[in-house]
């Protein structure tokens, strides 16, 4: 789901991009948390090595998709991604 997003942007950002994900939680908090990875910087390793290795390969097959800059093609279509999970779920209300 994450590369589909990706595949659909095909280089509309121009440069190559940075993903934040985040797994679990509800739209909003999920939202929050995935903008908040992009703070982190570029070369940093997730401590949770399933997130990492999640980071790991999102990046390898996202450049593998072959987009590249702007759409043109090319191996650097993503320069980093960045993720959390987030324990949080939405309440019911009543």
């Amino acid at each position: 789901m994450v590369l589909d997003a990706v595949v659909q942007a095909q280089g509309k950002g121009c440069a190559p991009g940075v993903l934040g994900v985040c797994i679990g939680g509800d739209r909003v908090s999920a939202y929050a948390e995935s903008k908040r990875q992009l703070l982190r910087a570029l070369p940093d390793r997730n401590p949770d090595p399933q997130l990492s290795e999640l980071e790991e390969r999102l990046l390898s097959e996202g450049n593998q998709l072959g987009i590249g800059p702007m759409g043109f093609g090319g191996h650097t279509t993503l320069l980093g991604v960045k993720s959390a999970c987030s324990t949080a779920c939405p309440r019911a209300t009543s």
